[in-house]
């Protein structure tokens, strides 16, 4: 029977494609050539795609019951209001954002092999009344669209009642956020947001959802009242706000087109309140009024002219602006003449499309209702490519990362009850890092100009020039003419009249006044889409943008008049030098940068609190320049060049090396915690890293290692301060965290280590269990509880003084791993990240921790910064080539390596397995965790290491790895074996079995130890001495070399005495120094000379300590071809000559080294 009803009615061959308006069913050749002749008033009223799609989506060939189809349709859930009682029945009421839109947006980047890494989602939100149909267009557009096969299951809304009790309720409860496959995976995918109905009844999905609230991120609601809120305030006042804000398309959907001057009124209202709630919102939605399914039929709205309907629905609610008195006291205070005027207020756009009734007269046919779907859909893509782009004009186009970030922004300011909008300018704006110079200069100039402009503008110019000039100094060659041209050149006015360009359309106030209220406007250029508001949100006036009295052209002037005045003034003092230049360009910077403090241009400390504070870490506000690293201790971050330049230390006592600031440059700050001291690397030192592998429980492994090598050194000093650069993975990211970050000794990263294997692996039921294991997995997540771990992580890190970690507050830099998506990411303590390989540094401590240690399968992932961040070892185990690569990154291609010690987590017989069920994890983890399990020991990445890198490299380097003798390399969870694994740690031999005491090159002369460790401790000691340049004198053959051997250790602090009690003295090129001949004085600063024919300049010149013992180990950046250490002379000639006056001529005398005059030129 089944098959005779799919079969034409006429010819009873063929299967049917055409439905009549008659009804009947019929194949193609039939119904033109034989049904249209006798019947030609008939026509075609549907096919068989489009019957087969409207089943679908009327719920017709539902194979599970509406409960089951909400439980699985609970897993779209987005966000809405969560009331929890308490144990005393107290209400606690949430907004409670899910994972859905970062799922969706992490799926969107991988959908297509080859698909752009980089998007920008656009959403499209659909509001109405209650019973309107939303989630039943929504579920049209997606079933219908060509793409939709590719998507098993395809997640559309559960389609709303036709009839019963349930056909007056809300179908949707919350937001539900769904994907278009149309656009799914490309650079703008759009994403439809189903919002409950307006009158915020119980919605139908309620009475069969109720657990994706437990697994959101929670923002407790905060009232103006203090009342708790119900579901219909926040479906009339909260989610219009949050929608209005991030939509780039509003479908308002109705059914009666006899109320549309109700509809008008209620979209009105609906859209001032998330107006008036936003400020500088660089561009307005686009509105759609979907007329849908009303008991009407109107031909001319579905042919011929595109805005029919939208005519029709402006002429039909026309008279309310003059009738309806809350429209009418609208357009009054705007001045709009129209109600197309004052819906432009809130849209873009307006556009009315009308979809009818499926069954409804002639044009109720299936095929026409879907026809009509199909071009809705078009338009709502044709609209948000429209908006995305005056988005992307005014640079707020934002991509998935920028869009979570903004969005948790969003939630927490709208649940926090604050009775300001949310400045979409103001969030923009932290979130991009300037990429530019005059990108930096239009961040400067938009704090600095902040206010009161013409009371700045003189100040702001002055602090620019000295600005200019500092890094002419710093940056242009030593034989480069200092003269005014120079210095404010063609390429750098273009820099600042694209700075000055970008400041006023991202930065600068309007200058409106409202003449009643004389508020001012707040918005930018960029943000003046709707009109004048005032800073509570209140729209004051329609109207453009009123430029302030700014002249790009005086700012310029200004600019150029004051690097002459500078110039002329440091050159009356004569300086003999480019480093007196600079130190007198820098004394100038400060009191400009003083006297724009006093306009209230630049931050400024007031007691314990910051005026004026800029808020940003993003370039450094002590030169506009650099980039910021150095934390002090009121928090500002400043460059190297600002420690350098604004070293408070008498130039007769600096050290080099070490900087004493007595105030902050920035806002001037004292204190108990000043004067503070910060050290960064002297020029010729080299480098020293220890990268550290991932390994689970194992990292206990890599901490017994590190403990006997510090207690071989026997300094008192924390490891950390023996290391430039420490990088770690997963359990070495841990490590690192607490040995560079929070200086702590090896003991004490044990202890804490200890702790967070007893406390943070805490087993789910079931997870472990044989046969079901692999199963409860899969839906609890992971095998171990996240929350748990995290506890952990916050106990162990909190107790040090520092719990945030960007910003260097000690020399050591470290980076720990993560993976995102199937990308390597860093997260570093001296880069502020967010962009390239960076992830954004500012965060905890703690949850650095956790990004380098989400293990899949193991632990859950955790969210930073808008990403996903899972284990560092799924791609870097052992990070020893990023360790090297990202010196290189910092300190420059050319760098010297002291020392380079990679240590391994342990290395058994063969890896550990795979478990048989892990299929049921998502391919792209499921080939990471395979790369992981592989590499655990990481020994197949040191020997690719060690056969790729040039051979000096490799003889500075050291591979610390526990053997397993016998045994496979115990699991990363294997909480039961560490006793043993730390019996096996402490008993291990590492031989030296390197040339590390054979060449000319090598770090160590004479017969060194059989003991690595002991070999580690030694060259690492010795790393604390390096040479520091005083004056370099050449002839044609020879070249005399001046200089003090220094310490990186100050006197009087912990370690010196102990380092200078078993040094017995150096060999400086070949000559013996006894230590009591050459230190006397109160600073240990002795002066040595390299004496040196140049016939041969890759000869290499060493500079060996003596410890008490039977071999020399070079200091640091030593031994150093003569060629290198006559480049780096003659590039700093113009230092080292007024550095010596500065000192005063000093006669070094050594054993058989004659005087500093048997030199003679």
């Amino acid at each position: 029977m089944s098959e005779t009803a799919a079969l034409c009615e006429k010819c009873e061959i063929r299967p049917w494609e055409i439905i009549c308006s008659c009804s009947g069913e019929f194949c193609e050749e039939c119904f033109q050539n034989i049904h249209l002749v006798r019947k030609p008033t008939h026509r075609q009223g549907g096919n068989r795609r489009a019957e087969d799609a409207w089943n679908w989506i009327s719920g017709k060939l539902a194979n599970f019951t509406i409960s089951t189809q909400f439980k699985n349709d609970e897993g779209t859930k987005w966000f809405g209001l969560s009331v929890n009682l308490t144990k005393k029945r107290d209400r606690l009421t949430s907004i409670v954002e899910t994972r859905r839109l970062s799922d969706l947006m992490t799926s969107s980047i991988y959908h297509q092999k080859n698909g752009p890494r980089r998007q920008f989602p656009s959403i499209t939100s659909f509001v109405g009344e209650t019973g309107a149909g939303k989630s039943t267009l929504i579920r049209s557009m997606i079933y219908y669209s060509k793409e939709a096969k590719n998507f098993d299951p395809l997640e559309a809304p559960v389609p709303g009642a036709a009839s019963g009790s349930s056909a007056i309720l809300s179908t949707t409860g919350e937001v539900n956020l769904y994907l278009d496959p149309t656009t799914f995976g490309t650079e703008a995918p759009t994403f439809y947001a189903d919002c409950e109905g307006m009158l915020g009844t119980e919605p139908v999905a309620a009475q069969h959802q109720s657990e994706w609230a437990r697994y959101g991120k929670r923002y407790p609601v905060i009232t103006k009242d203090g009342k708790h809120m119900d579901r219909r305030t926040a479906v009339q006042t909260l989610y219009p706000r949050f929608l209005y804000i991030f939509s780039d398309v509003i479908c308002y959907v109705t059914r009666n087109h006899k109320a549309w001057a109700d509809s008008a009124l209620r979209l009105l209202e609906w859209s001032m309140v998330g107006a008036q709630s936003t400020i500088n919102q660089h561009a307005l939605p686009a509105l759609i009024i979907i007329l849908n399914g009303p008991t009407l039929e109107n031909e001319e709205w579905i042919s011929g002219d595109l805005e029919a309907a939208t005519k029709d629905f402006f002429s039909a609610v026309e008279k309310e602006i003059t009738e309806n008195n809350t429209i009418r006291s609208l357009a009054d205070k705007f001045g709009d003449q129209t109600m197309s005027e004052l819906f432009q207020r809130s849209f873009s756009s307006v556009h009315v499309h009308y979809v009818p009734l499926q069954g409804y007269k002639s044009l109720g046919t299936t095929a026409t209702v879907m026809e009509r779907t199909t071009k809705l859909a078009h338009r709502i893509r044709s609209d948000s490519q429209r908006v995305q782009s005056m988005r992307a004009t005014s640079w707020t186009r934002l991509d998935t990362r920028q869009l979570s970030q903004i969005v948790h922004y969003a939630f927490t300011h709208l649940a926090s009850g604050i009775d300001e909008p949310f400045d979409f300018g103001q969030c923009r704006r932290q979130l991009s890092i300037p990429a530019s110079t005059e990108e930096h200069f239009s961040e400067v100039l938009g704090h600095c100009l902040k206010g009161q402009l013409e009371e700045k503008f003189e100040a702001t110019s002055l602090v620019m020039a000295s600005s200019l000039l500092r890094h002419t100094i710093q940056e242009e060659k030593k034989d480069a003419v200092l003269i005014p041209s120079v210095v404010f050149n063609k390429d750098m006015q273009a820099i600042c009249i694209r700075a000055i360009s970008q400041f006023l359309h991202r930065h600068a106030r309007c200058a409106f006044i409202d003449p009643e209220s004389r508020e001012r406007c707040i918005n930018t250029y960029a943000g003046h889409a709707q009109g004048h508001q005032n800073e509570r949100g209140r729209l004051l006036s329609g109207g453009f943008f009123v430029s302030d009295n700014f002249s790009s052209e005086m700012f310029l002037t200004a600019v150029e008049t004051a690097v002459n005045a500078i110039m002329l003034d440091i050159n009356a003092k004569s300086p003999s030098s480019r480093r007196q230049w600079r130190r007198h360009a820098a004394e100038i910077h400060r009191a400009n940068i003083a006297e724009l403090r006093s306009r209230g241009g630049f931050p400024s400390m007031v007691g314990s609190s910051i005026l004026h504070d800029v808020g940003s870490t993003s370039v450094c506000y002590g030169c506009f320049f650099g980039r910021p690293e150095h934390r002090l201790p009121c928090s500002h971050v400043i460059c190297e060049s600002c420690v350098k330049d604004f070293d408070g230390t008498p130039e007769e006592e600096r050290y080099p090396g070490c900087h004493i600031h007595h105030s902050c440059i920035v806002c001037e700050a004292t204190g108990p915690d000043w004067p503070h001291i910060v050290r960064v690397k002297p020029d010729l030192v080299g480098v020293r890293v220890l990268s550290l592998d991932g390994g689970g429980v194992r990292g206990l492994v890599e901490l017994i290692t590190l403990q006997r090598l510090e207690k071989l050194i026997a300094l008192g000093l924390p490891l950390g301060q023996l290391f430039d650069l420490i990088m770690g993975t997963s359990a070495g990211g841990i490590i690192a965290l607490g040995l560079g970050v929070q200086d702590r000794t090896v003991e004490d990263c044990i202890d804490c280590f200890s702790v967070m294997i007893n406390h943070g692996f805490k087993r789910k039921s079931l997870t472990k269990s044989r046969g079901i294991g692999w199963l409860a997995r899969l839906f609890r997540g992971s095998i171990y509880h996240t929350e748990a771990l995290e506890r952990a992580l916050h106990h162990v890190f909190h107790p040090g003084d520092y719990q945030q970690l960007y910003g260097l507050r000690r020399p050591c830099r470290v980076a720990v791993t993560t993976t995102v998506g199937t990308d390597l990411k860093f997260i570093a303590n001296y880069n502020r990240g967010g962009t390239g390989s960076y992830l954004n540094s500012q965060l905890g401590i703690w949850h650095a921790a956790r990004c380098t240690s989400a293990a899949p399968m193991f632990f859950e992932h955790t969210s930073h910064a808008a990403y996903d961040c899972w284990d560092g070892g799924l791609k870097a185990n052992n990070p020893i080539q990023d360790a090297v690569n990202e010196s290189k990154s910092i300190w420059g291609t050319n760098i010297d390596f002291d020392l380079l010690v990679s240590v391994g987590s342990g290395q058994g017989e063969k890896t550990p397995a795979h478990p048989s069920s892990w299929k049921l994890a998502p391919q792209f983890l499921r080939d990471l965790l395979k790369a992981l399990l592989s590499s655990m020991d990481g020994q197949a990445t040191w020997e690719m290491f060690s056969k790729s890198v040039d051979h000096r490299v490799l003889n500075r380097t050291v591979r610390l790895n526990v053997k397993f003798e016998g045994q496979p390399g115990p699991a990363l969870d294997d909480t039961t074996g560490v006793w043993g694994m730390q019996q096996v740690a402490t008993r291990h031999k590492f031989h030296n079995n390197s040339d590390s005491s054979h060449g000319l090159f090598s770090p160590i002369l004479g017969e060194a130890p059989d003991d690595m460790l002991l070999c580690l401790a030694l060259r690492l000691q010795a790393s604390l001495f390096f040479f520091e340049m005083e004056d370099m004198e050449e002839k044609s053959n020879e070249v005399a070399i001046r200089g003090w051997i220094c310490c990186r250790i100050a006197q009087g602090d912990v370690g010196f005495q102990a380092l200078m009690d078993r040094t017995r003295g150096f060999h400086v090129s070949g000559q013996q120094l006894e230590l009591s001949t050459l230190w006397a004085e109160r600073i240990f600063k002795p002066s040595v000379l390299i004496h040196e024919p140049k016939g041969d300049l890759d000869k290499p010149i060493r500079i060996d300590v003596e410890f008490h013992s039977e071999y020399r180990v070079s200091i640091s950046g030593f031994p150093m071809k003569l060629k290198d250490l006559l480049d780096y002379g003659n590039e700093h000639s113009d230092n080292l000559q007024e550095f010596r006056t500065e000192q005063g001529e000093t006669s070094v005398e050594g054993p058989d080294m004659g005087s500093t005059e048997e030199f003679d030129f």
